[in-house]
């Protein structure tokens, strides 16, 4: 489905398919957009290895993460095709890491520094192009816009809409409790959903089988 049969679809079920509907079509379809970041912020995202990169230059060491990445699962450099390890502050020791002066090619990005940041180390004294495979947002949709999300999941972001929906400050639309109710329908499948994917990302394990 796209945006727009979405709009029909809910429009159907709210009983809001007046001239003029109670709630213009522009703010309806940002309620859609609004419920697929929602469920892609309570679950893992939209896979992507080919959208984000770190162009890295021998004058700098911080860089920031695009607002739209949730959560970067590895790096590699671009050129040579290397692992660049993801490291966070707190294990720095244990890999016999910091900050010195020390000076050279980038070996790793270091993590929870700063909000939205990553620190490159060693200082970089090159420049170097670092690819980023992300768990992301999807982009933002407007009227008849495709959704990055799996078709599975669309009917089920209608939840999200009319949780929006019934929280619009009018009298004739404002619901309190069904807003509420609605919320925590969603909030419910998206975790059954994660639940879903850690099942399908979870790696095969195999049995060996002893002589008797």
């Amino acid at each position: 489905m796209d945006s727009g049969e979405l709009l029909t679809l809910l429009r159907v079920e709210l009983s809001d398919d007046t001239s003029p509907p109670l709630v213009v079509d522009s703010v309806v379809v940002g309620f859609i957009d609004d419920a697929q970041k929602q469920f892609c912020r309570w679950t893992y995202g939209i896979e992507d290895a080919r959208s984000f990169t770190l162009s890295l230059v021998n004058t700098a060491e911080w860089y920031a993460i695009n607002a739209r990445v949730l959560k970067i699962r590895s790096a590699y450099n671009a050129t040579t095709g290397s692992d660049v390890p993801l490291i966070a502050l707190e294990k720095m020791g244990v890999h016999g890491m910091s900050f010195r002066g020390a000076v050279g090619p980038v070996t790793a990005l270091i993590t929870g520094m700063e909000k939205g940041m990553l620190r490159a180390y060693p200082y970089p004294n090159q420049a170097q192009t670092i690819n980023l495979n992300t768990f992301r947002l999807p982009v933002t949709i407007e009227a008849g816009d495709e959704l990055e999300v799996s078709e599975q999941h669309h009917p089920h972001l209608l939840m999200w809409a009319k949780h929006r929906y019934y929280g619009v400050q009018d009298s004739e639309v404002y619901d309190k409790r069904k807003s509420a109710d609605f919320r925590e329908a969603f909030r419910m499948y998206c975790a059954e959903a994660k639940s879903e994917q850690d099942r399908l990302n979870r790696p095969v394990s195999t049995v060996t089988y002893g002589g008797i």
